[in-house]
């Protein structure tokens, strides 16, 4: 993405974590100026620290990388889950109108039921419920934010990086079980960084799913990882209801992506397995 131009002092909130840290690192490629704030540097469950921080920037954009993801944690740590991925956006949201900047935030697959085999599409309504108390704090979350008028937010899954490695810990398992019955994509927070830089280029709002135009079970994911790297772990099919797991996990995951593709004006977003195998070979694994 040569001469990458973004207009007005941008604001990333959770530097810190995978997608935080992977849009730092693109800003800082692509030279573009921005204050970055992690959690022990702004507390997005207090509004007044907020306010503090966005009269001393007056930011043009608000990017809110942070998050509460230990989906299991969640089901008993409900209020802190709660406060990070409910209370927080809503605080971000109401203050950015105020201050009249554009509000981009991420949410996740988990906020629909799970129910079905077809990729959800953004126009899909999020009830039932979802299934787990982290699916309904990010529903919650990213409700508030759609009140926002200036909002931007993408649905992503099943996330890897630089600082979320699902994959390192096979190389040293005798065994593995993944589940067979949940579906979606392995997604490299590489190639949502690019999209949602992208998408901030062209100043869109509204609601996006990031998502290849291809899905798989854990246990293929898992199964092409094996064959990548050569592994001798013996995978053992698991079905999620025979796992005694504290959060429910939504069986159907996948997500349409055929308004970002034409938002971005492509005709594909890629297979999951191209970027996966490219992450594996890079030694980030290591």
């Amino acid at each position: 993405m040569p001469g990458l131009m973004i207009s007005g002092p941008v604001l990333l909130i959770g530097s810190n974590g995978l997608l935080g840290s992977e849009i730092a690192s693109a800003f800082k490629e692509h030279q573009i100026s921005f204050v970055e704030k992690n959690s022990s540097s702004l507390d997005i469950t207090d509004p007044q620290a907020i306010a503090k921080v966005l009269e001393a920037l007056k930011p043009k954009w608000i990017i809110n990388a942070a998050a509460y993801t230990d989906v299991d944690k969640a089901e008993t740590d409900r209020e802190r889950a709660r406060l990070i991925n409910a209370v927080g956006p809503k605080h971000l949201a109401e203050l950015a109108t105020g201050a009249n900047a554009r509000l981009i935030h991420f949410s996740t697959d988990y906020v629909f039921s799970g129910e079905g085999d077809k990729p959800w599409t953004e126009m899909d309504p999020t009830k039932p419920v979802p299934r787990n108390w982290y699916g309904e704090t990010k529903l919650m979350g990213e409700k508030a934010v759609r009140n926002h008028p200036n909002h931007l937010v993408v649905r992503v899954q099943w996330l890897y990086g630089k600082k979320k490695n699902r994959f390192a810990g096979l190389k040293s398992r005798e065994k593995f079980s993944p589940f067979v019955d949940q579906f979606g994509a392995p997604t490299w927070s590489r190639d949502v960084v690019k999209a949602v830089l992208a998408l901030i280029v062209q100043e869109a709002t509204g609601l996006f799913h990031f998502a290849y135009d291809d899905f798989a079970s854990w246990m293929d994911v898992y199964q092409f990882v094996k064959e990548e790297w050569h592994l001798p772990v013996k995978l053992i099919p698991a079905r999620t209801r025979e796992v005694n797991l504290p959060a429910q996990r939504p069986l159907n995951g996948r997500l349409a992506n055929d308004k970002l593709k034409r938002q971005l004006k492509v005709q594909s977003l890629g297979s999951w397995k191209t970027s996966l195998k490219e992450f594996l070979h890079q030694g980030q694994h290591d």
